[in-house]
């Protein structure tokens, strides 16, 4: 297997992630809950400090939210892919990924 292939197979899911979430409209948004807000920043500090318990006790924050009521279905299953690239330590694909999902919030005015 070639060295290359790794990292194209991680640029074809992100080109593929990216234009699934931003090319619908966009993200679900997060930005309305402080709790939730807070745990995709977690999840971000997790991501870019590529800390594997973080992101573990970010999942399971994540998990608590969308139980409550809190964080949309849709918002859930965007996060939990970001998580799952975490978790393979696709470190660089989960934090383009999670940037592009935080940059799709949008405060209402």
């Amino acid at each position: 297997m070639p060295s290359s292939l790794p990292r194209i197979l991680s640029a074809l899911l992100l080109s593929t992630m990216l234009i699934a979430g931003v090319g619908c409209g966009g993200p679900p948004q997060v930005v309305h809950n402080e709790e939730c807000f807070a745990a995709v920043d977690a999840l971000w500090t997790a991501v870019t400090s590529k800390r594997g318990d973080l992101v573990e006790q970010t999942a399971t924050e994540l998990d608590r939210l969308q139980t409550a009521g809190s964080l949309s279905d849709a918002g859930h299953a965007d996060l939990a892919e970001i998580v799952e690239l975490a978790r393979a330590e696709h470190w660089t694909a989960a934090a383009q990924t999670l940037k592009a999902f935080m940059l799709g919030q949008r405060k209402a005015r």
